[in-house]
């Protein structure tokens, strides 16, 4: 099962490390720290544009695990251009050709 995780994870860059100080009390069976289990999801971009939220998820999670994402059907047109420029403006272009093109291709298998 592959899960994809909307609007870069919500909260979730900013909470792995909690989770992780937290799981030997709260879940001690746990089999691998929050922090470890992450790597496992994929992200999609949406943050309407910004792009501190972006660098965060690449920090917490790596550009390998994130995807491009919109808001279709409640945003459209310009809407769309800004969706991938925000991502080449804010990724370095490695992780973003992995974010715009290379990670869905590998996910999907499509390559």
């Amino acid at each position: 099962v592959k899960i994809i995780c909307s609007h870069l994870g919500g909260a979730l860059p900013m909470l792995t490390r909690r989770a992780d100080d937290h799981v030997a009390w709260e879940a001690p069976d746990t089999p691998e720290p929050p922090s470890q289990a992450v790597h496992r999801l994929w992200f999609d971009t949406v943050s309407h544009c910004h792009e501190p939220a972006l660098r965060c998820a690449i920090e917490a999670f790596g550009a390998d695990r994130i995807l491009l994402g919109t808001d279709f059907p409640y945003e459209d047109g310009e809407t769309f251009v800004r969706a991938v420029e925000y991502v080449m403006h804010a990724a370095d272009p490695g992780e973003a050709h992995a974010i715009l093109d290379a990670n869905a291709m590998a996910l999907f298998h499509l390559g």
